[in-house]
């Protein structure tokens, strides 16, 4: 299994109110899983100082690794760079190197005192840089502080992730089946239960206008070394049920 553990908060208030969806968790998910980092919690939270700092404590005390995604920004309710400060008892002030990198950035006289904000953080901070717009985001002990915005985070996780300890990738394969999953869960139970070292879960799905369904089984192990055994008793259970199958 990964040695290495992650947690992720979504920070803001217009991700709770449904007007933006959230796809950054997603991301930075699918990217953990495939570097070897077992990510254990997904917490989406208000732009609310104490919630914010209680949760980044909770979170740098429980996995390896934590990432936070949204205000960092230069408005008023961009709140998250000030909370961490105070969750880890540092100075919140202007840093001298983000500061000089969002001054060149921008033009002459443009450089107002709300997009002065976004140079303001916890002290003894390492920079997380920003190729797209400048605005730096930050690491502090184990928290990883990136922006909301999903062009721009995706970017700079991706350099994140190339400084990073990391264990094995999980082993993830999913077979698609026509069989229904009221059909197919006995046999799946034995599987499992024959196969403790590994995750096997099934995904029903249903098409209204065609009328057909079936089963999405997805197999997973952060311990085994091959899927391969457990692929051959899966598939040979559908075919001894009348289904077809195929690998996706």
């Amino acid at each position: 299994m990964s040695l290495y553990t992650a947690g992720i908060l979504i920070i803001g208030d217009e991700i709770l109110s449904g007007r933006t969806q959230d796809t950054n968790a997603n991301f930075i998910a699918k990217n953990l899983t495939s570097s070897g980092i077992k990510l254990e919690e997904i917490r989406i939270i208000q732009d609310e100082k104490k919630i914010i700092i209680d949760s980044v404590k909770f979170f740098s005390e429980n996995y390896s690794y934590v990432f936070t995604t949204g205000g960092i920004g230069p408005t008023h309710d961009d709140i998250t760079s000030e909370s961490v400060a105070e969750a880890f008892n540092k100075k919140y002030d202007t840093n001298t190197e983000a500061y000089n990198i969002l001054k060149k950035y921008y033009p002459k006289g443009e450089f107002n005192t709300s997009r002065q904000k976004m140079a303001k953080m916890p002290s003894d901070i390492e920079l997380i840089y920003n190729t797209m717009t400048a605005a730096p985001g930050f690491k502090i002990d184990n928290v990883f502080v990136l922006p909301g915005v999903p062009s721009i985070m995706k970017k700079m996780l991706k350099d994140v992730l190339l400084k990073l300890n990391r264990g094995i990738a999980k082993k993830i394969t999913t077979i698609n089946t026509d069989l229904f999953e009221s059909k197919i869960a006995p046999y799946l139970n034995d599987i499992q239960n024959h196969f403790t070292d590994c995750s096997i879960g099934s995904y029903p799905y249903f098409n209204f206008l065609s009328k057909k369904g079936g089963v999405n089984i997805v197999i997973s192990s952060w311990k085994m070394n091959s899927l391969d055994e457990i692929e051959k008793e899966i598939i040979k259970m559908i075919k001894f049920n009348g289904g077809n199958y195929s690998i996706v």
